[in-house]
């Protein structure tokens, strides 16, 4: 998942649960808030998924975090599947390990070793920013780390990131998305995690509902319902001037705005989010939020098209009332 300071965590004290079958995954990546909201919620959290592995240019793989997180991972017995990413998202490098089945079996034989060693059940391979020409390549690489997860009893997941029309190799322009194929990554994998975020011609949310169901619109016809796991922001975009300046946490949206003038705030039906419009020198200031309300309708989306339940980017960001939605 995309490594942002700003991320999410909404929702609502008065809602309809999940289906008891929804399991909900929440990410983490190394910083104080989120450190604190996994030890003070870990009994709700379905699976704990950290992304705190990189491969890099040399091929080793390291752990980007303290070990505070471990202790706490084993202290509160949380299900965890770490993440695993290539080093700053490199394409070159991303190649590299495509074309090089000696890389890919090292790679499998340390994830094999340290899920035994930190108890882990399973991965997820978050590699992105991949060549689109090396798609059958990231396949391949799949299914042989998949045959080699199910030896050792562990679960293996893959984050994509999602589009809603096919995929073009003709094409002068593509995007991240490009190198996911969806129906052919699918067998190999307990689920996907669907980045639903962010949206490319948002014009104020993270991940509008209409984009959202968009995605899934396109994304139903190739993977299996329930091997999709929506995913959802826990942060929020900040608009300047009618430009997108950035990601924020809910908590600094809420105290920027009461520091504003001219405020204005409420929840935007059709897009799903939470906006706070204000004033803040002399720029015109709106942050838009996935709050309790946007988790209630996503909720609803996960329902009724039957999905695995929803993949949250990330702890520590968001609405701090999403534990009365999605807590196990």
């Amino acid at each position: 998942m995309k490594r942002i300071t700003a991320i999410f965590l909404a929702i609502i004290c008065v809602t309809m649960p999940l289906a008891a079958s929804a399991e909900n995954l929440f990410y983490f990546y190394s910083n104080k808030d989120g450190l604190k909201e996994f030890k003070k919620h870990a009994k709700d959290i379905g699976i704990f998924a950290p992304q705190i592995y990189e491969v890099g240019p040399d091929f080793e793989i390291t752990m980007n975090v303290s070990k505070k997180i471990h202790r706490e991972i084993e202290k509160k017995r949380v299900p965890t599947m770490p993440l695993l990413v290539q080093d700053n998202f490199d394409k070159a490098l991303m190649t590299k390990i495509l074309t090089s089945p000696d890389v890919q079996d090292s790679i499998i034989d340390f994830m094999i070793d340290e899920a035994k060693k930190y108890k882990y059940i399973g991965w997820q391979f978050d590699f992105e920013n991949i060549n689109h020409r090396d798609r059958n390549l990231y396949i391949a690489f799949v299914a042989k780390t998949s045959a080699e997860m199910k030896k050792n009893n562990l679960q293996f997941s893959v984050a994509v990131i999602v589009r809603n029309n096919d995929y073009n190799p003709n094409s002068a322009y593509q995007d991240w998305s490009s190198a996911y194929d969806y129906k052919n990554l699918a067998p190999h994998v307990d689920f996907l995690s669907l980045m639903t975020y962010d949206d490319p011609k948002s014009i104020g949310p993270v991940a509008s509902l209409p984009y959202v169901n968009a995605a899934l619109d396109y994304l139903v016809k190739l993977v299996p319902a329930e091997k999709m796991s929506l995913g959802i922001p826990m942060y929020c975009w900040q608009w300047q001037n009618g430009v997108r300046m950035g990601a924020t946490t809910y908590y600094l949206a809420k105290k920027n705005y009461k520091k504003g003038k001219e405020r204005e705030t409420g929840f935007d039906k059709v897009l799903g989010a939470e906006f706070f419009s204000f004033i803040q020198g002399k720029a015109e200031m709106k942050i838009w939020c996935d709050n309790i309300d946007s988790i209630e309708l996503k909720q609803k989306i996960v329902e009724d098209r039957g999905l695995r339940g929803m993949s949250a980017w990330a702890l520590g960001q968001g609405d701090p009332r999403v534990w009365n939605v999605l807590g196990e």
